[in-house]
């Protein structure tokens, strides 16, 4: 379901990163540099992010994970987002594949007149952690109740 619509400014932040190699699994690098942050003194926050350099089916498709932090730590590879204006889109659930809620994003953008940027990065996607899990019996993750994560995608605009 999609929750929210539009353009922002997205404001410098800082964040741990971690360019990810082919074939590297997110899900286990976002723990283990979540991990990091906290075993060197810096206190992550929501949402947890990948940005994509490349398009995302792309062979050899560059990315990084991001999660960000509130202070630059030493041993821990930080830099600042730049400050950019994005298009964006907000979902919740699994209703339709992520392909559905890209192209709803870039329908809507097209429909403005805005073009994408290519000078950053050519999208990023953002998870936020629901408030409330929804386990069921043995599960470590919430994998049952896919209907409680929001996912944001955001696009660089011109302009």
């Amino acid at each position: 379901m999609i929750v929210k619509i539009g353009v922002k400014t997205l404001n410098n932040q800082l964040v741990a990163y971690h360019e990810l190699k082919p074939g590297e699994n997110e899900a286990e690098t976002f723990a283990k540099l979540n991990a990091e942050a906290h075993e060197k003194g810096a206190r992550v926050s929501d949402p947890t992010m990948i940005i994509y350099y490349d398009p995302k089916d792309k062979q050899g498709c560059r990315r990084d994970v991001l999660v960000p932090i509130d202070k630059d730590v030493p041993g821990l590879k930080t830099k600042k987002l730049p400050e950019l204006r994005a298009g964006f889109i907000v979902y919740s659930g699994a209703n339709h594949p992520f392909e559905y809620y890209y192209e709803e994003l870039q329908k809507h953008l097209q429909q403005r007149g805005l073009k994408p940027a290519t000078h950053h990065f050519c999208h990023m996607e953002a998870v936020y952690q629901p408030d409330t899990f929804g386990l069921s019996d043995g599960s470590f993750i919430d994998e049952d109740a896919q209907e409680v994560w929001t996912t944001e995608i955001l696009i660089p605009i011109e302009g």
